[in-house]
């Protein structure tokens, strides 16, 4: 697609919804995909400004109530917390507040639970609490049956099969992974493994920890940046394929590899997935991954 019928297509959409679309309008009534967007645009918002579209959800800062409530008013219909891709299709808001105010998305029902508790909602939201509570003790049974994760060896099957037991907690620290256990708060960070990398004193816990790392490795890894970019995939650099002959490669950051098919990302759309757990066994063929865990914990 041109950049022009992108644009285009945009307006249309707009117009015809009467208000901004969010991704899954695009993809139902036409045949924008991101990837297309990010042929022509920095990123999504980029596209919309070009558009003349102004987002749901950009020029102000969302309150953490309505925010929360919409949340809920998701995991209500579809009968489960909802993941990002429920919310996006049946949610009011972007992905974007929830980030701003949690970090990522799978502590969302940790940090609405903490809310709930200060508000004094857990009666209004009760019913919801309950479907949280619940998810959290089938994944901590489901762990703590499988594998004891701190003595865990990187790519071992039982670390592979406890991280796919629960999708929905890929990229959580291994503490609230678990469950809220004594001594563990919700309203700090927790940190990874104390880590020997020079610059770095402890291993990530999430996709901004390994994006860090990758900074720190890309030259041992033969790989010069060219672009960091928000929308899909996160970056370009070049490679030395053969003496003195480079291409160029398309990076996606996660911090778990599985995570690239939860967030629904094209396999045609990427050449390398840089993470720092390898857990995907389905990885598709011509994916490359690169696991940092393996070269940081043998530095």
């Amino acid at each position: 697609m041109t950049k022009q019928e992108i644009l285009a297509g945009l307006r249309a959409c707009a117009k015809k919804l009467g208000r901004a679309p969010k991704q899954s309008d695009l993809l139902k009534m036409t045949k924008i995909t991101r990837y297309w967007i990010t042929r022509h645009f920095t990123d999504v918002m980029d596209a919309y400004r070009e558009a003349g579209i102004l987002r749901l959800g950009a020029p102000h800062r969302i309150d953490s109530l309505p925010l929360l409530e919409d949340w809920v008013r998701v995991a209500r219909k579809v009968g489960r917390p909802p993941t990002r891709t429920d919310y996006l299709n049946q949610g009011k808001y972007s992905a974007m507040p929830f980030f701003r105010l949690c970090g990522q998305w799978s502590r969302v029902p940790e940090y609405l639970r903490a809310f709930a508790r200060d508000r004094h909602l857990e009666e209004k939201w009760g019913d919801v609490l309950k479907m949280i509570e619940g998810r959290a003790k089938a994944a901590s049974a489901r762990v703590s049956g499988q594998i004891d994760l701190r003595s865990a060896e990187p790519g071992s099957a039982g670390l592979t099969n406890a991280c796919l037991s629960n999708k929905a907690s890929e990229d959580m620290p291994v503490a609230v992974r678990r469950g809220r256990q004594p001594g563990v708060r919700v309203d700090r960070p927790v940190y990874g493994t104390p880590c020997s990398l020079l610059g770095l004193r402890y291993e990530p816990v999430n996709e901004l920890g390994v994006i860090y790392v990758f900074g720190i490795l890309a030259p041992r890894l033969g790989l010069q940046v060219e672009r960091m970019q928000q929308a899909f995939p996160d970056c370009e650099a070049v490679r030395e394929v053969e003496p003195g002959k480079w291409q160029r490669v398309r990076i996606e950051f996660e911090f778990a590899s599985r995570n690239f098919e939860y967030h629904n990302h094209r396999s045609d759309g990427c050449d390398i997935i840089v993470c720092w757990t390898h857990n995907w066994p389905g990885c598709p063929k011509g994916l490359e991954v690169i696991e940092l865990q393996r070269m940081v914990r043998g530095v």
